[in-house]
């Protein structure tokens, strides 16, 4: 987005409709270059109106899908969990919503039930702009109207703060092996945690072990550089003393020989 990057995960089994409309929508492009046009700080944000040209896409995005079944294992709304709007029964389609830190009261409705959640950039989603408010009668933002026949001009030429996807990308995870013995409970959450952290902990620990081993090699580099170093101060401290000894030596000649003329002079 541009706030920042936003990783999401979605979980098939807290809401099978959603899931599959929302993760339909997100591969192809759907969402791609859409603003958050619903901004309410420590209550939500909203989007789901595409200015995409495919007419397909469109009438797939405008077609109903039928509620899920209430889930009320994961109530109430916690910050950063993902549900669609909606405006009665069986009447999702394509705009969707992610949770603040104050919409503990959603979930009542028949076409809120979560069906994913973000797990990383949730810094980025509390930065969306949000100085034009709730859109109207509550405040002064967007009319979803105008975006739907209008397009992307509406908001660029009135509300040009708003934040907008760039581009999304979709990794489809392998189910975890048990999550059939643990549907509905936070253990296939966390598991499912744990797929997104092994995934991106290979990748963290391929970085490590790559600095390690240029650290490593670094330091063998600097080791060497090290003992070349002591060796060649050793050889210098030698060759100063050895010049010392032989400079001292003159001297001590020069002093006897020095006293040997004088006796002689005396003796005459």
């Amino acid at each position: 987005t541009t706030a920042g990057p936003i990783s999401m995960i979605f979980h098939r089994w807290w809401s099978p409709n959603g899931y599959d409309r929302a993760t339909s929508l997100f591969e192809r492009g759907y969402y791609d270059h859409s603003h958050f046009f619903r901004v309410v700080p420590h209550f939500l944000v909203q989007f789901g109106i595409s200015y995409t040209g495919d007419a397909e896409l469109k009438h797939f995005a405008d077609s109903t899908i039928g509620d899920d079944p209430k889930r009320e294992d994961l109530m109430p709304f916690r910050e950063g969990m993902l549900s669609f709007a909606g405006s009665g029964p069986n009447s999702r389609n394509s705009q969707l919503f992610i949770a603040y830190d104050r919409a503990g009261g959603l979930g009542n409705s028949p076409w809120e039930t979560p069906f994913g959640e973000v797990v990383e950039g949730m810094e980025n989603v509390r930065n969306l702009y949000s100085g034009y408010g709730d859109m109207p009668p509550w405040g002064k933002g967007p009319q979803q109207g105008p975006i739907r026949n209008r397009g992307s001009s509406y908001i660029e030429e009135n509300f040009p703060l708003l934040d907008k996807f760039e581009t999304c990308t979709v990794k489809r995870l392998e189910p975890s092996h048990n999550r059939q013995k643990v549907v509905g409970d936070q253990h296939a959450v966390a598991d499912t945690r744990e797929n997104v952290k092994a995934i991106r902990g290979g990748e963290v620990k391929a970085r490590e072990i790559k600095k390690a081993s240029v650290e490593s090699s670094h330091k063998e580099n600097n080791d060497g550089d090290t003992v070349a170093e002591k060796k060649s101060l050793l050889m210098g401290r030698i060759i100063i003393a050895t010049i010392i000894i032989t400079v001292l030596g003159v001297i001590r000649q020069l002093l006897i020989r020095g006293k040997r003329n004088k006796r002689m002079g005396k003796s005459v």
